[in-house]
């Protein structure tokens, strides 16, 4: 007799984050068919010859604003592509060979080289370098690298010298899609990202700042 699956019998664990992912790329497949047919259609009113300036105006904006819904769902398209992680145990030493520094910004290491951590390398490169891109675009000139070991994990400190970030942006720091900046190529995805990546290595993420003269990140990392 065949067995009937009751809402019992499903495990909460049985939906990862896999199962998520594919729900994401789904639902940003059927927006990007809206958007094709938005695209094209105001793509085609602006082809008229004769369109009035009251039209054209407000098919410019939604062609422009399209454009910029696409590019984001691509983006969080390639985030939700979730690779497999490689935790090593790496000395701070180790990692901090492989980060590229911005230009404009002079870095301050403050900590025992021989300290160690269990973090996927290329990932933690990927964040240091986010925090160190983010701190050059707020007008900072130096990066102070300090680290403080615990029991099971240590404290790695990034402190700049730049404006810092205000309350309310402080608030939303780690909100997807949230961005101060005004270029067209940035979506305010860096720290989120960072967050979801540092949680998948059971680390942690925290902002301080005073608003304007320095923005603190801690990453709390395992050291086991």
């Amino acid at each position: 007799m065949e067995q009937k699956v009751s809402p019992t019998n499903i495990q909460a664990d049985s939906y990862t984050a896999d199962y998520y992912a594919s729900l994401l790329v789904g639902l940003i497949h059927k927006l990007n068919n809206v958007i094709t047919v938005l695209t094209g259609n105001s793509g085609l009113l602006l082809l008229e010859p004769d369109l009035k300036a009251d039209v054209l105006q407000p098919v410019q904006q939604m062609a422009r604003a399209a454009e910029l819904l696409s590019r984001c769902l691509n983006e969080a398209a390639s985030m939700s592509k979730v690779t497999p992680l490689c935790p090593e145990l790496v000395t701070l030493s180790e990692l901090f060979q492989a980060v590229i520094c911005p230009s404009g910004i002079f870095v301050v290491k403050k900590y025992d080289e021989q300290m160690k951590v269990q973090v996927d390398r290329r990932k933690l490169k990927e964040i240091l370098e986010q925090i160190l891109r983010n701190a050059g675009e707020a007008s900072a000139r130096t990066v102070v690298v300090a680290a403080q070991s615990h029991p099971r994990w240590v404290d790695l400190k990034l402190r700049d010298d730049g404006h810092g970030m205000k309350p309310e942006v402080m608030r939303r720091a780690f909100d997807p899609f949230f961005t101060t900046r005004r270029h067209r190529e940035q979506f305010g995805l860096g720290l989120f990202k960072a967050r979801g990546d540092l949680a998948r290595m059971k680390a942690r993420i925290f902002a301080e700042s005073d608003g304007k003269s320095y923005t603190e990140i801690v990453v709390q990392l395992p050291s086991e």
